[in-house]
């Protein structure tokens, strides 16, 4: 056929030809037709000139040269759109996808080589100098008492337990662990027994107590956390407060409030129990390590804590008081001389690893259904943190399902109902919850309540530990991820996806094997989304990127038509290979391979690059494809150009900075604001497909689509002056203005009067940019 040696005989101009070279020699090698060639002459054919009526003509090319049916969606974009969950049409990422994988991975980029190395923050110990010390069964010596007269902090509510202790003889504190708890116990019961203060072993029966035990004495406090934080029911409570009275003796027990209790508990002895300020618990612990230092050391402890670099470190937006009084006492021999700031540092990256490995301790308890629903809720806000508080618990029962069914396959595992509170789950996970716009309705923002850790630091830390800690977990957490997937809320699968490859930091051969691979194998497209953005990232990791850029590569060159789907998708995010060009040439073979089976999501992700960087690469590689003389390399220049004319800044996976504030123009319009002098080569690329038969109509809906929605956005200007490149020849123009008529004369949505004005004339008139 005459027409198909080149896409309009030989591709769109360079951008040093300017407009005037469209219809000039195609870089491809053939000659074009001249721009006033009309809709015959060589090559696929200029548009023809608008019919009866006003309305734009025929596509390009007419005669027995396409086929019937419509070319521009069958012939270029392929059948397979008709099943977009296949891989073969386009990857089909959303605007709330590629926005919220940009979110979710910011969570963890925190990756630090260094090394914590020290003691752990128990959730009953308190620092009193020196090393952690652990009040063991039997009397607290006198030492310690003084230590802590020095550096206790009351909490909330404090003068009202001890009113409470001295009537009452017994007061149980709910609270969660490492919120001071014991330090409040402590400091109570030596002010009513006046330093007779002793700590019951945590195994001690208190339903075994009786009148004649010799357990408690005369006029003495006794301070018990009961193993698993669980209390006897209130009957024994009762006589214990009576044994209690009868020896002139106290006690404060420690109590874990229920997942449904907020935490003050419904018994007449409980009261929940707040940390003291963490602010105040450091100062006060500042105040005693230094106190035989001069008064500036102090001051300039203050200061070291303030610095972005420590602040930064800690990783957590407020400490428990067991923290800050180990903050307080690191920062003092930092000050001293005796620990350097990079040893500073790193002590303070572990206070997040020393949660998380409290969190997952293991013991009698942690198999418990209770306290797997715990784990998997504090996994699940590591993998959906800044998410929707619903899709975080809804995510935690799917997990907390298959961990227990990992433990007793043949357990039928239900869910609480009224047993489960927002409180209580809130304050076990060290998370808050909070308002924010979420693209979660249509990629529009709506007000969401969100939930999210108290610290940047908590949801790497414990992806990580429990990847390294937990062999065990690993198949029922990659099998939740793996249904994660399935779900089409871009809130679900695109977070769940970085998370999957935050795990192949950790083990990559064992979250390829087990679950990247056979998706990148399936045939589905989401999940071949899912694995490029869990990749994303992970690409560019220093022990494990190299390996990863060469199973894309395999994937890209395989038989198999799901992993070259895949490796397109991969392609798209700039991160497989060592340039942009190496990119461009690996999709030009995915996308002209087996008659251009694959070339829809090949051109995706070149747009995708395009918008990605500063770089002209993409925009010259697409006109090499529209100049080259093989029908599946011009067919995929015009697709990638539709495409490129179609898609939205905020659509871009990766959108350049420089792209910044531009969020909702059109691509092509947004790549010539930031850079004019491109601007006609831009043109000439969507011009070529306008003036190509198998493209017109895919390429004239972009362009209506521009002028039906430009009034009054802040690339109406920008359109305005680009509408003159394309609209070189008196065809050209012709069918820009009658497509403006049509636009106007829409019964149901019409464009308003004053708007078709300046859009004719700005087709009309020469010299505007």
């Amino acid at each position: 056929m005459s027409g198909e040696g080149g896409a309009q005989g030989g591709g769109a101009p360079g951008a040093g030809a300017g407009a005037a070279a469209r219809g000039g020699a195609a870089p491809g090698g053939g000659a074009g037709p001249a721009p006033n060639a009309g809709q015959g002459g060589a090559g696929a054919g200029g548009a023809q000139a608008p019919g009866p009526g006003g309305k734009p003509g025929p596509k390009p090319g007419g005669g027995a040269e396409e086929p019937a049916r419509p070319a521009a969606e069958e012939g270029l974009f392929g059948a397979a759109d008709a099943d977009s969950s296949g891989k073969e049409g386009r990857a089909g990422a959303t605007v709330a996808a590629t926005r919220i994988a940009r979110e979710s991975r910011a969570a963890f980029s925190l990756h630090d080589a260094s090394t914590y190395i020290g003691g752990s923050i128990g959730s009953v110990n308190f620092q009193l100098g020196g090393a952690v010390q652990t009040l063991l069964a039997g009397p607290v010596p006198d030492e310690e008492l003084r230590r802590l007269r020095r550096r206790f902090t009351k909490p909330p509510g404090y003068d009202e337990f001890k009113r409470r202790l001295a009537a009452d003889r017994l007061l149980v504190l709910s609270g969660q662990p490492g919120t001071g708890r014991m330090h409040t116990a402590l400091s109570l019961l030596d002010d009513v027994s006046h330093g007779k203060v002793a700590r019951l072993d945590p195994g001690s029966d208190l339903t075994a107590l009786g009148a004649d035990s010799g357990a408690v004495e005369t006029g003495h406090g006794y301070a018990l956390e009961p193993d698993g934080g669980r209390l006897p029911e209130e009957l024994h409570l009762d006589r214990l407060c009576k044994l209690l009275g009868e020896r002139d003796a106290y006690a404060v027990l420690l109590a874990v409030p229920d997942p449904g209790d907020p935490g003050s508990g419904r018994g007449r002895y409980h009261r929940a129990h707040e940390p003291a300020d963490p602010d105040a618990v450091r100062d006060a612990h500042l105040a005693a390590e230094l106190d035989k230092e001069p008064p500036e050391r102090r001051q300039e402890a203050l200061l070291v804590a303030a610095r972005p670099r420590i602040r930064a470190a800690l990783g957590l937006d407020g400490l428990l008081p067991a923290e800050a009084a180990l903050l307080a006492r690191l920062l003092a021999r930092h000050v001293t001389g005796e620990l350097t700031e990079d040893r500073l540092v790193a002590r303070c990256q572990g206070f997040a690893v020393d949660q998380v490995r409290q969190w997952f301790a293991g013991g009698a308890r942690a198999e418990s259904l209770p306290a797997l629903r715990d784990a998997a809720y504090r996994i699940a806000l590591a993998v959906f943190g800044g998410s929707s508080f619903s899709i975080v618990a809804e995510a935690a029962e799917q997990l907390a399902w298959e961990l227990a069914v990992t433990i007793e396959p043949e357990r039928v595992t239900g869910r609480p109902l009224l047993s489960d509170g927002l409180e209580a789950r809130l304050a076990s996970a060290r998370a808050v919850v909070e308002t924010r716009p979420q693209p979660v309705v249509a990629g529009q923002d709506i007000p969401v309540r969100t939930v999210r850790f108290r610290g940047e630091r908590l949801a790497p830390a414990l992806l990580a530990h429990l990847w390294e800690h937990h062999h065990n977990m690993r198949a029922p957490v990659l099998r939740w991820l793996d249904s994660l997937c399935q779900d089409r809320r871009e809130d679900v699968w695109t977070r769940a996806a970085v998370v999957a490859g935050e795990l192949c930091r950790h083990d990559c051969a064992h979250t390829l094997s087990d679950l990247l691979i056979p998706m990148a194998e399936a045939e589905q497209a989401r999940r071949g989304l899912f694995v490029a953005t869990a990749l994303e990232s992970v690409l560019t990791d220093a022990q494990v990127g190299t390996a990863l850029r060469t199973l894309v590569t395999s994937w890209g060159e395989s038989a198999d038509v799901n992993q070259r789907w895949t490796a397109a998708a991969v392609l798209s995010r700039g991160t497989a290979t060592a340039g942009v060009a190496e990119a461009l040439g690996r999709l030009g073979r995915i996308g002209t391979w087996e008659e251009g089976r694959l070339r829809v999501v090949a051109g995706e992700s070149v747009v995708h690059l395009a918008g990605a960087g500063p770089g002209r690469e993409p925009l010259a590689r697409i006109r090499t494809w529209l100049g080259d003389n093989r029908r599946h390399h011009q067919d995929l220049g015009l697709v990638t150009t539709v495409l490129l004319a179609e898609f939205l800044v905020e659509q871009l996976w990766n959108p350049a900075p420089e792209l910044a504030g531009r969020e909702k123009w059109p691509l092509p319009l947004a790549l010539a604001a930031v850079h004019p002098e491109r601007a006609p080569e831009i043109a000439g690329l969507i011009w070529t497909a306008l003036n190509t038969s198998r493209s017109y109509e895919a390429a004239l809906d972009a362009v209506a689509e521009w002028l039906r929605t430009c009034r009054g956005t802040p690339w109406e200007g920008e359109l305005l002056r680009f509408l003159p490149l394309l609209a070189l020849t008196a065809d050209d123009r012709q069918r820009l203005l009658s497509l403006i008529k049509e636009l106007a004369e829409d019964p149901d949505d019409p464009v308003g009067q004053e708007q078709t004005r300046r859009l004719r004339q700005a087709v009309t008139e020469v010299g505007i940019r």
